[in-house]
Formats: structure tokens, C-alpha cells, sequence
């Protein structure tokens, strides 16, 4: 009998995106694994529906002072329904995996939206620098 394969790029803690464009590419990542989130290689076999959606989530708590209680709240409630529309539609054949897109895209739209705002009114980031994190 064989040992199971085990990644060397298992980590115990899983990714949480600490920046504004931490989620931005998570986000991108999202797009691409649509509609189950299941790494096909078998590098990452524990990546799944509930742990990226897990990661936006959790993300957007770290970020949700830069974000506001309402983009926060409306980041939330379309990663809710995103997830549910994905759900639906595991073998992408019946249209909810392009709904939950556009919801991943409206996402996009609020984090870059709050990044822009960052920018335009000289918001610093943690390491001291105008970048919109």
C-alpha cells in the first residue's frame, strides 16, 4: 500500500489575504478555479469551495476598516451568494457558475473601488506608502 500524496506545499495555517490586493488576486485565483475551487494537479488538495471562500472572507475582515461597514457588508453578502450560485452549478453546465462570476466581479469592483479612494486622498498603507492597500 502507498502513503497517500502529501504536498510540500501544505501549510497548516492557510493563506489569509492581509491587504486590499491580496484579495484582488485571490480574487483572480477565483475566477480561474470556478465553479469547485478543486486544484486539478493535486498540489493543493486540500483548496476547495469552503477554503477559498473561507480566505475572501476572512480576508476582508482584516481589511474591513479600509473597506467601511458598507462595502464590507455588500463584499459579504455577494461572497454568500457567490458561493451558494458555485455550489449549484459544480459541473459549470447550468449558468449559476457565470452568475457567481459577475458576483466575484462586483467584489473586484468594491475592492478596487477602495483602493482607488486610498490612493486619490493619500491614504498610506502599513509600510508607509501611497500604494491603496
Amino acid at each position: 500500500m502507498s502513503d497517500p500524496f502529501i504536498s510540500s506545499y501544505h501549510n497548516p495555517d492557510p493563506y489569509i489575504p492581509a491587504s486590499l490586493s491580496e484579495i484582488y488576486d485571490l480574487l483572480g485565483s477565483m475566477f480561474l478555479g470556478a465553479p469547485t475551487f478543486i486544484d486539478q494537479s493535486g498540489v493543493f488538495p486540500e483548496r476547495n469551495i469552503d477554503s477559498e471562500f473561507h480566505a475572501l472572507t476572512e480576508g476582508a475582515q482584516k481589511v474591513r476598516k479600509k473597506l467601511g461597514e458598507e462595502d464590507y457588508a455588500q463584499l459579504i453578502n455577494l461572497a454568500g451568494q457567490a458561493k451558494a450560485l458555485f455550489a449549484d452549478d459544480p459541473n459549470d453546465d447550468n449558468g449559476k457558475t457565470d452568475q457567481g462570476r459577475s458576483l466575484l466581479y462586483e467584489i473586484e469592483k468594491l475592492i478596487q473601488a477602495a483602493r482607488s479612494h486610498r490612493v486619490a486622498v493619500q491614504l498610506k498603507d502599513d509600510e508607509g506608502e501611497v500604494t491603496g492597500d
